[in-house]
Formats: structure tokens, sequence, C-alpha cells
């Protein structure tokens, strides 16, 4: 028989333990146990991980069998093992998966594993928003969590952000993700044999909609621990709009409203976030998903910038009686009740700038709109809506009058 494979530790960082098998005698070259290091990680959304093993190993030419040293939580199913200059001719599948690859020269070969992990590993973005007049300063650190069962060190970093999906993602493997994109990324990477359980499952779609933050440099996650480091900082432009539900908040507080453009080539991942004023905490608040090139709103909390009041200033009832005709020549005597309300709405501008206020108002189903000082932006059947620019320090009132008709038949029905 050959001899064992040897193994360059200095330079594989490969751990293998190489036995030879008297009953496969002239026909297995060597039964080696495989322990790859961890070349990179990615965690998705809901703590499912795949990761990524890689070294080099010199090899016989000949039929090997490779036993899989894997964690207890990975995923059968998901693994892929990939070794340059081979082919396949069986795979065991013990609790430890043996593969027996035929191997095509003797030398150096490359060995890759993948497999996903569920629940191993999260990951968060926490953000601290630096609020000015036109401009915020966005600064996000990842904060990730190690639950792989060991310490990973210079490892490459993936963390995979998105919008938030229709229902939640299974914790199990199949049908969680497209797999067809692992795949396809093992073999970009890798472009050698990929020997998988079974057909991978067709597309779902699912990541199109995904990004993947590649952190710069590698990485050390300490087992158990939690690790922030920095994730996006960019200084954007913003507008501000405070919005007013007067009926339901008659006396105000208006809600304030920051309009922030993300101009970066990431996206901003949903997560919580601190705010500061002035360097000054002032509340934390919650960002939502923000791709690039678009708008994020990111609502602050109740605001004194814009002082309102809604008043009824009048009221009037006016009852008449009428006669409208019946059946055949009878005739019915109606009361016709008229309600006619009148409401003051008031806006103070606290501010040395400009500012731009949306009210929203409402009024009775069968209400019909008389007169009003300033047009409405948009008129329903239960609503009235402006949109009002402030001018800084500006006093602005906003009257409306509307009445209700109602008939009531006085006579017994007949």
């Amino acid at each position: 028989m050959r001899s064992i494979l040897s193994i360059l530790a200095l330079l594989l960082s490969v751990s293998s333990l190489a036995i030879a098998s008297e009953e496969d005698s002239g026909e297995i070259e060597a039964i080696t146990i495989i322990s790859l290091p961890v070349d990179s990680v990615t965690i998705y959304p809901d703590g499912l991980t795949s990761v990524k093993r890689t070294g080099s190993m010199e090899v016989t030419e000949g039929l090997h069998r490779f036993v899989l040293d894997l964690p207890r939580s990975a995923s059968m199913e998901s693994v892929r093992f990939a070794v340059s200059n081979a082919v396949v001719e069986k795979i065991i599948y013990e609790d430890n998966p043996e593969y027996y690859l035929n191997v095509s020269s003797t030398g150096m070969h490359d060995f890759e594993l993948n497999y996903l992990m569920p629940n191993a590993g999260y990951w968060a973005p926490l953000y601290s928003l630096y609020l000015e007049e036109d401009m915020i300063t966005v600064s996000a650190y990842a904060i990730v969590s190690n639950d792989f069962g060991e310490d990973l060190e210079n490892v490459r970093l993936k963390l995979v952000a998105g919008p938030p999906q229709p229902e939640p993602v299974a914790k199990s493997v199949r049908g969680a993700y497209d797999y067809d994109y692992l795949y396809e990324e093992v073999v970009e990477e890798a472009p050698f044999l990929v020997f998988a359980p079974e057909p991978l499952p067709s597309a779902t779609g699912e990541l199109e909609t995904l990004y993947i933050y590649e952190l710069e440099g590698r990485n050390d996650l300490e087992m158990d621990k939690e690790v922030g480091f920095p994730l996006v900082e960019e200084t954007a432009p913003l507008d501000r709009v405070y919005t007013w539900d007067a009926y339901f908040e008659s006396d105000g507080p208006v809600m304030e409203t920051i309009k922030a453009n993300n101009t970066m080539d990431d996206p901003w991942p949903s997560g919580k976030a601190l705010l500061y004023k002035r360097g000054e905490y002032v509340t934390d608040l919650e960002i939502p998903y923000t791709p690039k090139g678009t708008e994020s709103s990111i609502v602050v909390g109740a605001s004194a910038d814009v002082t309102v009041s809604k008043e009824r200033t009048n009221y009037t009832v006016k009852e008449e009686m009428k006669a409208t005709p019946g059946k055949g020549n009878s005739t019915i005597t109606v009361l016709v009740t008229t309600e006619t309300s009148t409401y003051m709405l008031k806006l103070k501008s606290n501010l040395d700038r400009n500012a731009t206020i949306e009210i929203k108002d409402r009024k009775p189903l069968k209400a019909e709109l008389i007169s009003v000082s300033l047009e409405p932006s948009k008129t329903t059947d239960s609503g009235l809506e402006w949109d009002v620019d402030l001018e800084p320090r500006q006093e602005l009132e906003i009257e409306y009058v509307y009445k209700i008709v109602t008939m009531e038949s006085l006579d017994d029905s007949r």
C-alpha cells in the first residue's frame, strides 16, 4: 500500500488523521479525517449561517476515503465537499459523511467544505444618528453574536441584510434560501468538483432582495461573545416633515419625521438607532430597511417645533317643518334639521427656518363643506388634508365650515 498522505500543517492548517485500512488493502489509498479551518462565515437575518472551510494538502493518486469532521448542529443535507482533480465514487451518510474520491494525480490539492448551520450566529445593526439643521450623520455598527461552538479566528465575515419578508423565514434550511445562489458562489470561488447528497432545489428568488455586507479585513469572533464591527457611516441630506392628526390630537403635539436620502452604495439595514441633537441624546427609534438611492422615513416622535390647536368656534342648529309628497295625493310632514359647525385650526412655528406640516382632520360622512379659508390638498367623504409650508416663526389659522342635514318624518308610517 502506498504511504499515507503527508500533511503540510504550516501551509495548510489542515488537521488530518490518516489510517490505513487492511480490509481495503489494494483499493483505498488512505482513510483521512478532514478538519479544515474556517475561511468565511455568512450570517443571514434569521440566524442561519453558511460556513466555508478551505485548505490544501498533499494527496497521492488513487481512491481515498475522506471522513468530514462536522459540528453537531451542521445541516447534513446542505454539505458541499469539493476537491480539485477528483471524482466522487460514493458517499456514505453517517454522523460524519464519508466521501470516496478517486484522485487523478499525485500532488497538492485544494479542499473546500461548505455547509449551513441553523441558529449558529446572529447579527443586528446599531445606529447612532447625529441630527443637524439640514444634514444627518448616519453611523452604524454590526453587532455579531458567535454561537458556532468554537472561536473563529481570521475569518471573512459576511452579513446578509434585506427588507422584512412576508412570513418569518423557516429555521429549517430546506426552502429557507436560494441554494442555487450558494452553489454558484462555491463554483465561482473554487472551480472544481462539488458533490451534494441530493440535487439542489430550484431557486426561490428570495435572495434577489437581499444584500451581503463583506466586512473589510479578516475578523475574529470569540465563542459565545458579541462583537461590534464598523458597518456604515455617511452624512446624508434630509428633509423634516411634521404631521398632525387634528381629529385625535386637538392640542397636538405634532409628530416629526426625518426623510433622509441614502446616497451610499450600500443599503441601510433595518435596526435600532440612538438619536442625538447638538451632541445630546434625544431618543431611541427604528430605521427601516432603506435600499441605496432611496429615501428613508424615520419617525422621531413628538415635537415642540410647531404648536397646534383645534377648536370648534361656532355651532348652530336650525329646524324647520316641510311638507313632502307621499303616496298617492297624500303629503308627509318632515322635520329638517341643519347643523352647522365652524372649526379653527391654529399653527405657530417655533423655528428659525421653514417647516412643512401635513395636517389631517375628519368630518362626518354626510357633512357638506361650505367654506374653507385654505384650500385642502385632498378632500374625501370623511376627511380633509392640508400640506402647509410655514415660514420662520409664522402663525397661521385655517377656518372651515360644514353642515349636516337630516330629515325625520313626523307622520305615522302608512
